[in-house]
């Protein structure tokens, strides 16, 4: 599976989370995995933006830019695992799944984004 894939999947993961931490369900509409994940995404920002104080007067709007910004960090990250991989596996001797890569997201409330590390 492709990086991007499996840190997406680490999202949907901790973003299952975090909306069952609300009280909110994740919702599979059938649409495949990767508009559902948007979409729960969307839903969970919109949550947090109108639950924030902080985030008084914020439109919608910044929900999307919330989404591309954690899409392009996640491709970043899968883009430097794929040349960290190689690199690893060439000089270490590793096989590829020994390798295992696990993300941190976490929310920063006064920006209305996620933080990938």
């Amino acid at each position: 599976m492709p990086y991007f894939d499996q840190f997406m999947q680490q999202w949907k993961a901790y973003l299952t989370q975090q909306l069952s931490l609300s009280g909110l369900s994740y919702l599979v509409s059938g649409a495949g995995d990767a508009a559902d994940i948007k979409a729960n995404s969307l839903a969970y920002f919109a949550w947090l933006r109108t639950h924030s104080i902080e985030l008084v007067g914020i439109d919608e709007a910044r929900d999307n830019v919330a989404w591309v910004m954690l899409e392009k960090q996640l491709k970043a990250f899968a883009e430097k695992a794929e040349k960290g991989t190689f690199d690893l596996v060439s000089k270490l001797h590793l096989e590829e799944s020994q390798i295992q890569i696990v993300l941190n997201f976490n929310y920063d409330d006064e920006q209305h984004i996620v933080y990938v590390s």
